[in-house]
């Protein structure tokens, strides 16, 4: 399957906070970091589990929309923007993922929150 079709359907499942199906998109040795502090977010998919069980929980207005994709073989860069993140945040986002054997290995990020006198507008 292209890597494109793959994020596709990996952010499908993170809107839909199906735990189960978006780890299922992962790789067995799946990591997540940020991409400037090189902070890791995940280790593994037991970590993945806890991280997201928590986020899907906590937060049950999140959804991520995806206003630009870009693909490069096994390697997907995402503008994305987050709503009902952590504490009911709107941050817009960068996201890399790099796939292997059609699933996601490794996922950096690049976050910033959006502060609400800013327009969405800007970022589209």
């Amino acid at each position: 399957m292209k890597a494109g079709k793959i994020i596709h359907r990996f952010m499908a499942a993170y809107n839909e906070r199906d735990l189960e199906k978006f780890i299922g998109f992962m790789h067995p040795e799946f990591t997540s970091c940020l991409f400037e502090s090189q902070h890791c977010l995940c280790s593994d998919i037991e970590d993945a589990r806890k991280v997201y069980r928590k986020r899907f929980k906590e937060n049950k207005e999140l959804f991520v929309t995806t206003l630009n994709r870009m693909v490069n073989d096994n390697v997907v860069v995402e503008s994305q923007v987050i709503e009902g993140f952590d504490k009911g945040k709107t941050i817009h986002a960068i996201a890399i993922f790099e796939l292997q054997n059609d699933k996601v290995k490794r996922a950096s990020f690049v976050r910033r929150e959006i502060h609400t006198s800013e327009s969405l507008s800007v970022l589209m």
